[in-house]
């Protein structure tokens, strides 16, 4: 399958939810690595459980079909109003997998769609400090709202729409950023570097994941090194996740690993050292 046809079959989806015909028949596979449990609750309404070495999480989740206009489709990017997307449930696995990285921490995440399911893990079991979940589009921020409200925390929480292009009035610094399969619109990848160099303090830890989707994945990085930015490409960043991954390679024949399976960049931004001369 070559760029042009995943990018249309990925339209294609969106399309459908436009039209609500959902019984047509679309060519895009609807990839599931089955890292999570779920449960449905009530209409609209679901539980993502998993047990991870021992230890049980979950956390109720509004996956509530969100009508999208076609003029809609001419805006700020809809497709997380679609379906939660593989990148961001691996997100969050990863996330639950290693809640160290969080204890008192601030976290942002960027682009969390209707869910922010990696971040709503975090500030239920990361014990942070600050949580702020974000997206650019309004519809998506009001599911968010409604998860927040379905949910138990014991960390301050918070939700808003934060469009990359747009500079905040005021700009808080966080220790950790998460941001799951946002790197595809190539007009908007820019605009998500600056975001991240802005708002990661210093000696904090950007986690992206996305796949690598031709080049995206890699323009990005470029962008992220000119804006002195250090990242490192994971491949094999857990054994589950990578074992789940594995066996679609194997058995699934739609399963591509340039448009399906995420890497994960850790992006870090080091203190900057300023050279002093002594008279």
């Amino acid at each position: 399958m070559n760029t042009k046809e995943r990018a249309r079959n990925r339209w294609k989806l969106l399309a459908n939810t436009v039209s609500k015909k959902n019984q047509d028949c679309i060519s895009t596979p609807n990839i599931s690595y089955g890292l999570f449990t779920i449960e449905c609750i009530h209409a609209g309404w679901y539980k993502y459980s998993v047990c991870i070495q021992g230890d049980q999480f979950s956390a109720n989740i509004c996956r509530s079909p969100i009508n999208v206009t076609p003029e809609e489709l001419m805006g700020f990017n809809n497709t997380g109003n679609v379906r939660i997307w593989p990148s961001e449930e691996i997100l969050a696995y990863y996330v639950l997998s290693n809640l160290s990285l969080f204890q008192n921490k601030t976290v942002l995440e960027l682009g969390g769609g209707m869910s922010c399911l990696a971040g709503i893990m975090a500030a239920l079991y990361g014990h942070c400090r600050d949580v702020h979940l974000t997206d650019g589009n309004p519809n998506s921020v009001y599911n968010v709202e409604r998860i927040l409200e379905k949910n138990v925390f014991t960390t301050k929480v918070s939700c808003s729409v934060l469009k990359w292009h747009q500079k905040p009035a005021n700009i808080c610094h966080y220790d950790v950023v998460l941001a799951a399969d946002c790197l595809f619109f190539d007009e908007a990848r820019d605009d998500l570097v600056h975001t991240i160099s802005s708002m990661l303090a210093f000696g904090g830890i950007a986690l992206v994941a996305a796949p690598k989707r031709g080049n995206t994945l890699y323009e990005f990085i470029e962008m992220a090194q000119q804006e002195e930015l250090h990242c490192v490409v994971q491949q094999n960043y857990n054994t589950i996740v990578w074992d789940c991954h594995s066996k679609q390679v194997s058995y699934n024949s739609m399963y591509d690993t340039d448009s399906h399976y995420p890497l994960l960049i850790c992006i870090t931004k080091q203190t900057k050292i300023i050279d002093c001369q002594f008279q």
